[in-house]
């Protein structure tokens, strides 16, 4: 916090900080936390440092129009917003379902902070997805998914041609949030047991063939909760960081992968990946030295 105790500021010097996406449908206050991570990113920002938030699959359930998730003080969040008092707000359900479907909808007031968003992002040697990441997804092109997410998020117009004299709007890419194959959707490899041997095969080599065409060395997915906590699979390729630490899903303890800058003498280059939980930081604190898991 802050000098004053209340307002959050950031701490993080140059760290890197990836939130892997779902901060809607989860509780009361979704624009206050949106504003609250763009906020700490500007200031991670004149550090060198960076917070990043992905898109998952209810940002984009919401920009769809899906609110079936949607709190009932989350309804009231976007009342406000919109302009309409609290008071009234209570009273009227329909306004705050409209309110929210101006906010959300493409090209909507939040939709926009929502474009500002990546669907899939690489730091160094690492990628980051909310649900997975496939062959067919680098494929395409991460820098083409983000930029086709991003225009129809803002309701871009696209250019006229012979048989749209007009110009229609941007759609979302269909690999992006169009099926349980798609990068916000996808749990291949968010599952905590595979079906079978062969299925780990299978998805252990699908993802070894998408980190070599983006030049990762790691995936890093949320989406499926994780009843054992923060673990990897496929030799190290792939980590699964959702524990459901929101109030709104599991209400787990703090669990984070931090991944520390490779010490070329003692690791060749590789970056080492810890596990940091509520109980290895306060030891952390306490002895100031590192605690593995």
């Amino acid at each position: 916090m802050g000098p004053d105790g209340r307002t959050p500021t950031w701490v993080g010097g140059d760290a890197t900080v990836v939130q892997l996406g779902d901060v809607l449908d989860r509780g009361d206050d979704e624009i206050a936390i949106l504003r609250l991570l763009h906020g700490l990113h500007a200031q991670a920002h004149a550090f060198g440092g960076a917070l990043y938030m992905l898109n998952g699959n209810h940002e984009s359930l919401n920009v769809c129009g899906d609110f079936r998730y949607v709190t009932p003080g989350a309804f009231v969040e976007s009342a406000e917003e919109f302009g309409i008092a609290r008071e009234a707000a209570l009273c009227n359900w329909e306004g705050c379902i409209q309110a929210r479907a101006s906010l959300y909808l493409p090209g909507g007031k939040v939709a926009r902070m929502l474009a500002r968003n990546p669907t899939v992002l690489v730091v160094n040697d690492t990628a980051f997805a909310h649900g997975g990441l496939l062959p067919t997804h680098a494929a395409y092109g991460l820098e083409r998914m983000n930029a086709e997410v991003a225009a129809w998020m803002r309701r871009d117009r696209l250019p006229a041609d012979e048989e749209d004299e007009e110009g229609g709007f941007a759609a979302p890419p269909f690999l992006a949030m169009g099926d349980a194959n798609s990068v916000m959707w996808n749990r291949t490899l968010g599952r905590e047991a595979f079906p079978s041997p062969i299925d780990r095969i299978h998805a252990c080599n699908a993802v070894t063939q998408a980190l070599e065409r983006v030049g990762a060395r790691r995936l890093v997915v949320g989406h499926t909760p994780q009843m054992r906590g923060v673990n990897c699979e496929c030799d190290g390729k792939v980590w699964r960081v959702d524990v459901g630490m929101s109030s709104g899903v599991l209400d787990a303890p703090v669990a984070v992968l931090e991944i520390l800058p490779s010490d070329e003498a003692s690791a060749g280059g590789v970056a080492e990946c810890r596990i940091v939980t509520e109980e290895s930081a306060a030891s952390l604190d306490e002895e100031g030295v590192a605690v593995d898991l």
